[in-house]
């Protein structure tokens, strides 16, 4: 099941107002009858039909852009959404809920699983406006991204564990947490020679643990680069593949006031990635400024590293 799928089942329903519903099957496969199809109004739904010797009731939920019904004469439950702006995003919560539930035979287990992804992923469908991200926190953004979408495809752990482990858009002092190892991802032009340090926590390594930071170097490339929303939809595609949770990944995003609905602004800054050089910041003659060794009434510190400076603490090169 993909998104590809899904967009040509919505493309052959063509909602005309006289029933109820109007709606296709999502998959032969699926054990749980999954339907997508669009109500009266012309919203679309998502539709799980339920026995009808299964007694139960279910409450109903209206959230800002998304409800939660129960059609105890037709016997289903339904997510309705009310907004066409999160149609992307509701695809998303489609195929969500079709890999946790495909497989189950359990009605109350998958009735549940239902209900459960639809509060999960209420809180994604929200009108929050925000001033946008500029070009160099796009550029930044990008630079994670690509590293995640790395670290998906190679990481000996749970795609679930990895998701978890990007904390850059949380701004909790390094990009990527890890139990034994944490990194620092910077993004810069091939043509630059330094990075910028924004504070005095950024090459802090907690005790116990290594700290590597990562240079991601990038040209800028508008029609063949990488661009937030085309990493954006690998990294969904890979976690998918992967059986992992994608509300994970859509939160973090949602840190920085991403929505799946809102990157088509972004495509104008596009960048192709190049190389990536690694450097032990742990080691105690590394050039760093950090909390435990500056006087504490100074603060906010924000100062370069000169690369060609510290190629001796170099661990790891990529080329790309």
């Amino acid at each position: 099941m993909n998104k590809e799928i899904i967009e040509n089942i919505w493309k052959k329903i063509i909602p005309s107002g006289e029933g109820e519903f109007e709606y296709k099957l999502l998959s032969k496969e699926s054990i749980p009858q999954l339907n997508i199809g669009f109500n009266k109004k012309s919203q679309r739904c998502l539709i799980l039909e339920l026995p009808f010797d299964f007694d139960k009731t279910f409450q109903q939920f209206e959230k800002e852009n998304l409800s939660l019904k129960y059609f105890k004469k037709e016997k289903c439950l339904c997510i309705i959404l009310n907004d066409d702006f999160f149609n992307d995003l509701f695809d998303d919560l489609i195929l969500s809920i079709y890999s946790k539930i495909y497989n189950i035979s359990n009605t109350e287990e998958y009735s549940e699983l239902f209900t459960r992804h639809f509060f999960k992923w209420s809180a994604f469908f929200e009108n929050k406006k925000t001033d946008g991200l500029t070009r160099e926190q796009v550029k930044g953004f990008i630079g994670e991204l690509f590293y995640l979408k790395n670290l998906l495809h190679s990481s000996e752990i749970s795609v679930d564990d990895v998701l978890i482990s990007w904390r850059g858009p949380y701004d909790e002092g390094h990009d990527f947490i890890f139990e034994f190892r944490d990194y620092e991802i910077k993004t810069i032009e091939s043509s630059k020679n330094s990075v910028r340090i924004s504070s005095e926590f950024q090459l802090e390594s907690e005790k116990g643990k290594e700290l590597e930071l990562v240079v991601i170097f990038v040209n800028p490339d508008n029609e063949n680069g990488l661009s937030l929303k085309s990493l954006i939809n690998d990294i969904k595609t890979i976690v998918l593949d992967k059986l992992g949770d994608n509300s994970i990944f859509i939160n973090a995003l949602a840190q920085k006031g991403l929505t799946i609905g809102d990157l088509d602004q972004y495509e104008i800054y596009r960048y192709t990635p190049i190389g990536e050089i690694s450097y032990d910041s742990t080691s105690e003659n590394f050039p760093k400024l950090i909390r435990s060794s500056i006087p504490e009434e100074i603060n906010k510190l924000n100062y370069s590293i000169s690369l060609n400076l510290i190629e001796e603490f170099i661990i790891n090169k990529k080329q790309f």
